[in-house]
């Protein structure tokens, strides 16, 4: 296989409709753990999609003061650059520190010798922050990166460490922004814990989104309505759910994830159908184009093989796609926009 091309050859389908402005993009989330998996996810992406995001925890260890990046960290990074040079899609590369399986209260994969209560009070992980986020700006070269996903929840659930996060962050932005200006930087924001109606219910913390000063390059929110304490059906969700966001941040907005069962779940509390998800692709992508929006990213074009586990499990049926590959009713609407033809200054019609 050609090192340029290590993915399979597709044509775009042909663009037909009104333009749009509103970028679509997809998650690489691999159906199940092998290497022709995830690059047939990577080819899914680009096929249905004008954005690709990666989201990673930092292999820390290997950025560590005094580390060195392994080859296996190098291989997997050639090969999703190349990818995204095969494909000519926009990047969105998310760097994610938090543990989302303790709603991201504390940080995930540090190595045995750093307590994750430490975490960000530690500078040695601060540094490795810095360190991954100049590594994958250098090499990737992103559209977005996107630094801290869902950071309002650690910011509410572990308030020192996000005094750390913060001191760690604006040092990832002032060092990116010197080596490639042209990347935008910004961290993301859980939407539905952002205005009280996730488990722990309260007034809106807007004012989390100042904490960043003038260190964000856009506003960036996550949404998964069908996990709100309030929200049981789509047509619940409230009028100006995602227009408010315009009232919150004058610059660009985009939903960097988003997603919404298409099945209910024994032993959770979430409702979710096919109508549901359908009904809800539907809403978002009509109020992001009506407010403006720069982009929407679903979390992942298909369900996994294998169901996940534990706190996980509440994206086992988010995929727009089954596992193998049938569309559900939601990918009839996604194709619907894809093969809209994209209007975006500097950029030509897809």
């Amino acid at each position: 296989m050609d090192d340029l091309t290590p993915g399979p050859e597709f044509d775009r389908p042909v663009s037909q409709g009104p333009t749009r402005e509103l970028q679509l993009g997809l998650g690489i989330q691999a159906v199940e753990e092998t290497p022709e998996a995830y690059v047939s996810a990577f080819a899914g992406a680009a096929t249905n999609a004008d954005l690709v995001s990666i989201a990673r925890v930092p292999p820390w260890e290997e950025f560590f003061p005094g580390g060195s990046v392994s080859e296996e960290t190098h291989a997997l990074m050639r090969l999703e650059r190349d990818l995204v040079r095969q494909y000519g899609c926009s990047l969105v590369f998310a760097i994610d520190p938090t543990d989302g399986e303790v709603q991201r209260g504390r940080i995930a994969g540090l190595p045995d010798f750093s307590h994750p209560d430490e975490g960000f009070l530690r500078e040695d992980v601060q540094d490795a922050l810095v360190a991954y986020a100049i590594y994958v700006v250098t090499n990737y070269e992103p559209d977005y990166l996107l630094v801290g996903v869902e950071i309002n929840m650690l910011r509410s659930r572990s308030p020192a460490q996000f005094q750390g996060f913060l001191e760690a962050y604006r040092r990832v932005y002032d060092t990116v922004k010197s080596i490639r200006p042209e990347t935008k930087v910004l961290p993301t924001f859980q939407l539905e814990d952002l205005l009280g109606r996730l488990t722990q219910e309260h007034p809106p913390q807007w004012e989390a989104i100042e904490d960043f000063g003038g260190r964000i390059d856009a506003l960036a929110v996550s949404t998964y309505p069908y996990l709100s304490s309030s929200l049981r059906f789509v047509r619940e969700i409230p009028e100006d759910y995602y227009s408010q966001l315009r009232t919150r941040f004058s610059g660009e907005i985009l939903i960097s994830e988003a997603g919404y069962a298409s099945a209910s779940s024994e032993g959770h509390s979430w409702i979710g159908s096919e109508d549901d998800q359908e009904e809800f692709l539907v809403r978002l992508l009509t109020d992001a184009e009506a407010n403006g929006f720069s982009a929407v990213l679903w979390v992942t074009e298909r369900d996994p093989k294998k169901g996940h586990q534990g706190g996980a499990a509440v994206l086992n049926d988010v995929g727009l796609r089954a596992s193998n590959g049938v569309g559900k009713l939601a990918w009839a609407v996604w194709q619907e926009w894809a093969d809209r033809p994209l209007q975006d200054v500097g950029k030509e019609a897809k």
